[in-house]
């Protein structure tokens, strides 16, 4: 019998492997894909702006310590494409640490590698995926596609947005898909970014540039799926035409850097997070759309405040998989990413178009903006991810 058994070996999975390893269970990780073939080069371009709070989390896992050099956000960087005003975060205005770090999602994953093999009650079971589940009163019986059941007083659904185990389950989800398509590159430049990342709205979607290091810098670019999908088909030079009229002069002579991964974008929250001895996690329960540079902070809030609620109860001699215990990570997280999902596709619905009546009335609001320190104080707490109702771990404390 397992205690716990975490469907998925992402950002997120991984990370809450490591973390009930720490609290004292018995774990086991059942991932679709080959050993190691998310850590390669060519699986994603992605990175992640990783936020002070998740640093906090991933630090209290030991993951953040193998991660080595990281090019910190000191500012950020808001603007109406061709309109006169835009918001300017600077990190000292907050405190004396950066919004976050710019991380590439592979390095993150071969430090999550690393933390999991350190820990002996982590079992790794891949290429491997769920067949069927069974509920009974104390544990769930989960049978794998090569055969093999589990028994877990726990199961932690964490494969995904495109989850097939929750599709199993039956949980029925709100889908939205936006008509846009981010592609995701990275660039080498002669100039240094200094740490400043920026995001610039267009009519057709956002355009992010995110600093990394090495005078490196990872683009994000949405556009609708049909000029996406052209761009596409794009060599590099031609590509690099359109991206230097985004980009402007301040980094300098710019080229590209690797491959180009493209990915259609998405609004996607589960009705519900919690099935009898089961429940879900990151992009499983709620992916949103990448504008504020906050889903995976989301997922890691998921893995804080999945670990506190564990943890107290094991504290105490409760039952840890019970629906009561369940049901107060479903209520803490819940308000949290459904916030955040309406205030990402709301921004999106705002800034993703040239009527001028609303374009105008969002530039000067960006003048205003930029303008009312305490507004921004709190806009710059809110990105560091240490607003709200937090997790002991997010506070810098053990779960």
């Amino acid at each position: 019998m397992k205690d716990v058994v975490i469907i998925g070996s992402g950002l997120i999975g991984a990370s809450m492997a490591v973390s009930l390893a720490k609290i004292g269970l018995d774990v086991a990780v059942v991932e679709a894909s080959p050993a190691r073939a998310n850590t390669q080069t060519s699986y994603d371009g992605r990175t992640s702006a990783v936020a002070q709070g998740s640093v906090r989390v991933l630090s209290a896992l030991g993951i953040w310590q193998r991660l080595g050099d990281l090019s910190p956000i000191n500012d950020i960087r808001v603007c109406d494409n061709g309109g006169r005003f835009y918001v300017h975060y600077d990190h000292r205005e907050a405190g004396d640490e950066p919004f976050g770090y710019i991380v590439e999602n592979r390095l993150v994953r071969m430090a999550q590698e690393e933390a999991m093999a350190a820990q002996s009650s982590i079992e790794m079971i891949q290429p491997d995926s769920v067949k069927s589940i069974e509920h009974e009163p104390s544990h769930v019986v989960i049978t794998l596609e090569s055969g093999r059941v589990l028994n877990a007083r726990l199961m932690l659904v964490a494969d995904g947005k495109f989850s097939g185990t929750r599709a199993l389950l039956g949980i029925a989800v709100r889908e939205m898909t936006y008509g846009q398509t981010a592609m995701v590159f990275t660039i080498e430049h002669s100039l240094a970014h200094h740490g400043v990342a920026v995001e610039r709205f267009m009519p057709a979607g956002p355009f992010a540039l995110l600093p990394m290091t090495h005078q490196r810098t990872n683009v994000v670019w949405a556009e609708p799926d049909d000029m996406a999908a052209h761009m596409m088909t794009l060599s590099d030079d031609e590509r690099l035409q359109e991206l230097r009229a985004r980009v402007g002069g301040h980094l300098g002579e710019i080229s590209i850097a690797g491959g180009t991964h493209s990915y259609p974008l998405k609004l996607l929250h589960a009705h519900d997070y919690i099935r009898p001895r089961i429940a879900l996690i990151g992009d499983a329960a709620h992916a949103i759309h990448p504008i504020a540079g906050q889903g995976a902070n989301l997922g890691y809030r998921d893995v804080a405040v999945m670990s506190e609620v564990i943890a107290d109860a094991a504290r105490v001699g409760l039952d840890w998989g019970a629906e009561n215990v369940l049901a107060h990570y479903q209520q803490w997280r819940k308000l949290d990413t459904l916030m955040m999902t309406s205030a990402t596709d709301g921004l999106n619905r705002l800034f993703s178009n040239s009527i001028r009546p609303i374009k105008i009335a969002r530039d000067l609001g960006l003048g205003v903006v930029n303008r009312m320190a305490p507004a921004k104080r709190l806009l710059m707490q809110n990105a560091m991810g240490l607003t709200g109702d937090l997790p002991r771990m997010m506070k810098g404390q053990a779960a």
